[in-house]
């Protein structure tokens, strides 16, 4: 009698993981099992994405095109570029794809408040004169518009674009970091000495300089 409940026993179990077979995995081009895929669109800028242009010039957007999986998207434009008036302009790229995700882009443009002189190029090293160290690297982006790694001090970085035609002279646009709003000017002399006089209201400076000498 103890050898039949064994062997009706096992029967059962066998029974039991045969019907317990495993559903088969949905797997498509938008789902796997019981998750849906997204592709989320990629955004690819026509042209540079720092530009400039002389302030009475005509700018000319040169667009950018977006895919998901490889299929077009719709790009949207928001901001404009007032040649009219010298300063710093972003444009900003969208695409949404089916989804409802979307995904940007932006172009910097600097309308130049004249043309850059000839042989005009600040870009180099440049170390906080304070402590004698903590190298910057201003880098040229387009035609009298440049970046920094860092126009604050050695202790903390704080990096911006500004403009430069004449290779003295330095506007620095309001622009947004992570200390706040920032704006300012700046100086070059021909020995390299480079005074930064920053503004950012949210931390409460106002006009502090910053000096700075390249290398």
């Amino acid at each position: 009698m103890k050898k039949n409940i064994i062997f009706y026993t096992l029967v059962l179990l066998l029974g039991f993981f045969a019907s317990c077979k495993k559903d088969d995995v949905v797997q498509t081009d938008s789902q796997v099992g019981i998750s849906h895929i997204t592709y989320y669109a990629t955004i690819t800028l026509k042209g540079d994405q720092y530009m400039s242009v002389v302030k009475g010039g005509t700018f000319t957007d040169p667009g950018a095109t977006a895919t998901a999986k490889g299929q077009p998207l719709t790009v949207t434009v928001t901001g404009s570029v007032n040649t009219a008036v010298a300063g710093m302009y972003i444009l900003t790229y969208t695409a949404v794809n089916s989804d409802g995700f979307s995904a940007s882009q932006t172009r910097t443009v600097a309308v130049l408040p004249s043309a850059e002189q000839p042989g005009v190029d600040l870009s180099g090293t440049y170390i906080y004169v304070a402590t004698g160290g903590n190298p910057s690297t201003i880098s040229k982006l387009a035609p009298g518009f440049y970046s920094t790694t860092n126009c604050w001090s050695g202790a903390t970085t704080i990096p911006c674009l500004f403009i430069c035609v004449d290779g003295a002279n330095i506007t620095m646009p309001s622009q947004a970091t992570a200390y706040g709003t920032l704006s300012g000017t700046g100086t070059l002399s021909p020995t390299g000495a480079l005074t930064y006089t920053v503004t950012i209201p949210e931390q409460g400076l106002v006009n502090v300089k910053r000096n700075w000498q390249k290398q």
